[in-house]
Formats: structure tokens, C-alpha cells, sequence
């Protein structure tokens, strides 16, 4: 666990006492050396500044090479953003999703996006312990789920919904892919549909599809999850524009923030936000979200960043309270996140580029005030190609402290 590639090791072995004191006895000792990354990580350029307060970060990697072959991996980086741990493989890139959770057990389970679709739990030595096919052609995971407190799993799902078109000039069978919450009972193997958006908005409503095409097989496009501060869960759906608050019993929406019919009103329209990712709220209220800004008028820029909003439930307005964005500017059309530390700094990941031979993307960690603590920035292997569906990066997600158990005794220190 937390070994570097290509670096040269000494190791002692000693007891802890009961006062918490290391007896290394006989001083047995040794020394090793790991082996260098290999394939497409052997020529990945990376480069790290700073020191990041997160022990581990956990990220997934995805690209597609020149002679044809995709991979997806699972990573963890070190404080310095040394590469600590890898799980995943070759093979269609796509079929591993981009989001990985950690359950109590210490195992880690992400979204298997072949057929059938399913749930896999690896341990942390990348083993396969447990797959679990969901949802068949309908109610298929996607995009984020949430581990619950009984072991169910809650998870976005979808099915294709159809509907008569012809009032808007379209078809009297229009088929469109609409978004559910659903929850799933690996005890049993059960899915319970909890959640229907087609049950909240109309889309023969045009001032409901937003950013909806008949050529576009998604309606609301849900892309996270999350818990509310008083319980609840909050719900990004990339699509309106919109961030929104379900209750408890998945029977309300309490609010929707931004998009069509928004609860709120902005008085400053440089703080709206489109085609975002990683909705949260805040132990304070606030709303915290990665702005890919992917779907602004002409001329307002193209640049991505974090953006916290203030929600004023008397006014009913939301106001810019904190932002980030890198000077010169990044721009992530799709994918990346941002999640806020316990310490107040923001942990956010630009996952794409635009010029994906040429430009990096980048996890950053930035404090309150806007300063850059850390920032990792990752460049395509040689061997890439410029292609719209690699490299890039889903998420960065923080808040690990072991991979197996260990405890540093001393932190890590740049490599020479």
C-alpha cells in the first residue's frame, strides 16, 4: 500500500508497545525496489506542485490509444500526487463507469456499464469478490449511485419512455430515454423504481425540454448524487441546467435551483450555470457545483469552474458566495468535479480538455480565498489520440485516509 513505482524502499520490522511506542527489537531490516509503470501509464507526463491535505485522492483514468485498445483504471494519489494505486484494465473504456465508492468493508464497487449492466466490488488488490447484473433493459444504473446505511444501493437508472409528439410537429410514437432513482437489494436482488422524473415534468411541455432534441436520446441527463444536510437528496441533471432537492420519501421536489422554473431567481446572471456536475448542499445551505458552463450563449466565454451558490429561502434568490477558476482558464465541456473538504478547501478535477493532445487536465485543490494548495496536472501519453472520448478523468474524490489499514509514519516526500 502507498508504494511508488520505480523507487528504491529500505523497510524495518518492529512491534507496537501498548504505550503506543515502535520496539523494533533485533532491527530486522531490508530494502527493495518496485518496478516502473507500464504500458500507456509508462508514457502518461504528469506534473505536481503543492501538497494536497488529502492523504489519498481516488480518480479513475481513461483513454483511447493509437493502435485502438481503450482502458479505464482506478487510481490513487498520494498528498504529492505520486500514483499509489491502480485497479482496472484493458478493454472498452466505456464499460467501466467513471464513478467508484467505498464501502464499509473497505472494498471498492463501481458501475460495470457492459451487458448486463451491473455492479462490481473489487478489494483494494483490484480482486473481483461480487458482480451483480441491475435493472436488465430497464433501470440500468448510470452516471452515480450512493451506498445506503442496510447495504441497498441507490442509483440513477433509465428506461425509454414514449409519448405522442405530434402537437410540437413531431411523431405520435417520439422515444426518449427518462431518468429514474432507484433502489437496489443485493440481499434479494430486488430493484424498487423509488423516483420518476416523467412523473414530475411534462416533456410535451417545449419550456420543459431545455436542452432536449428529438436526435437526443436523453431528457433530464441525472449525473450525481448526493446526501442533503437534513436528509434528502440533492440531484444534478445536466440536461435543464438545474440542481434539485427530493425529499426524504422520493414523493417532492422541495426546490429546483437554476433551469426551467427555477425556485430562485439570480440576481446577477453571471452566477447562472449550465450543464453542471456533482451538485452538492452544504453543512451551511449553500450549493456547491462543478460549472462545466458547456451551454452558454455566444460570447459569454468558454471557461469551467467551481462555483458555490448562497440560497436566500426568504427571498428566494441565489448569489455567488465563492468560485474557482485557473488563470489562464480551463475549459471541461463534460465529465469533472468539485467536492468541498472538511477543512474548507475544494477539491476540484477538470477531466477533459478541449485540445486533448496539446492541453492537460487537472485535479486541483484550492482554499478559501482562491489560493492553488496543490495542483496535479496530467498530459495524453504519446500514443494517444485526440479523440472525444479519451483521456479524461470522471471524478477526483477525497476523504480517504488508508488504502489497506496502514498509517503513515512520516508524510512522503517529492521524488528527487
Amino acid at each position: 500500500a502507498r508504494l511508488r513505482a520505480d523507487t528504491a524502499y529500505e523497510y524495518a520490522v518492529g512491534v507496537e508497545k501498548p504505550d503506543g511506542a515502535l520496539d523494533y527489537g533485533a532491527r530486522a531490516r531490508g530494502e527493495f525496489a518496485t518496478p516502473p509503470l507500464s504500458g500507456a501509464f509508462a508514457t502518461m507526463r504528469s506534473a505536481a506542485s503543492g501538497r494536497s491535505s488529502q492523504s489519498l485522492i481516488l480518480a479513475d483514468y481513461a483513454a483511447r490509444l493509437l493502435d485502438g485498445a481503450d482502458f479505464r483504471h482506478f487510481l490513487m494519489l498520494d498528498e504529492l500526487g505520486e500514483t499509489i494505486w491502480i485497479a482496472g484494465g484493458a478493454g472498452r473504456a466505456n464499460q467501466l463507469s467513471g464513478v467508484v465508492r467505498i464501502l464499509p468493508n473497505g472494498n471498492l464497487i463501481y458501475i460495470y456499464r457492459g451487458s448486463p449492466r451491473s455492479f462490481y466490488e473489487i478489494t483494494p488488490f483490484g480482486d473481483l469478490v461480487n458482480k451483480s447484473a441491475v435493472g436488465g433493459k430497464g433501470d440500468a444504473p448510470h452516471h452515480d449511485f450512493m451506498p445506503l446505511d442496510d447495504g441497498r444501493i441507490l442509483y440513477i437508472g433509465r428506461y425509454d419512455f414514449t409519448f405522442d409528439d405530434s402537437a410540437n410537429g413531431g411523431d405520435a410514437e417520439t422515444t426518449t430515454r427518462v431518468d429514474t432513482l432507484n433502489i437496489y437489494d443485493p440481499a434479494s436482488g430486488m430493484v424498487e423504481r423509488v423516483w420518476d422524473a416523467a412523473k414530475f415534468w411534462d416533456i410535451t411541455d417545449p419550456a420543459q425540454r431545455v436542452e432536449w432534441s428529438v436526435s437526443s436520446p436523453r431528457w433530464i441527463h441525472i449525473n450525481s448524487l448526493s446526501r442533503a444536510p437534513g436528509g434528502g437528496w440533492i440531484a444534478s441533471s445536466r440536461n435543464r441546467h438545474q440542481v434539485i432537492s427530493i425529499s426524504p420519501d422520493f414523493q417532492t421536489i422541495h426546490w429546483q435551483l437554476g433551469g426551467p422554473d427555477s425556485d430562485f431567481a439570480f440576481p446577477d446572471p453571471s452566477d447562472r450555470f449550465a450543464t453542471q456536475h456533482t451538485a452538492a448542499q452544504l453543512p451551511n445551505g449553500n450549493v456547491l457545483v462543478f460549472d462545466n458552463r458547456a451551454a452558454l450563449p455566444d460570447g459569454e466565454g468558454y471557461y469551467s469552474r467551481a462555483l458555490e451558490l448562497r440560497l436566500d429561502f426568504d427571498e428566494m434568490t441565489a448569489v455567488k458566495e465563492w468560485e474557482y477558476s485557473p488563470d489562464p482558464p480551463m475549459y471541461a465541456r463534460i465529465v469533472s468535479s468539485a467536492y468541498r473538504l472538511d477543512n474548507g478547501n475544494t477539491l476540484i478535477n477538470f477531466g477533459i480538455s478541449e485540445d486533448l493532445a496539446a492541453l492537460p487536465i487537472a485535479i486541483i485543490e484550492a482554499d478559501a480565498d482562491g489560493r492553488e494548495i496543490f495542483r496535479l496536472e496530467t498530459i495524453d501519453p504519446p500514443t494517444a489520440k485526440a479523440a472525444r472520448d479519451g483521456p479524461a478523468r470522471y471524478r477526483a474524490l477525497p476523504g480517504l485516509e488508508s488504502i489497506l489499514g496502514e498509517i503513515m509514519l512520516r508524510a512522503p516526500k517529492p521524488k528527487p
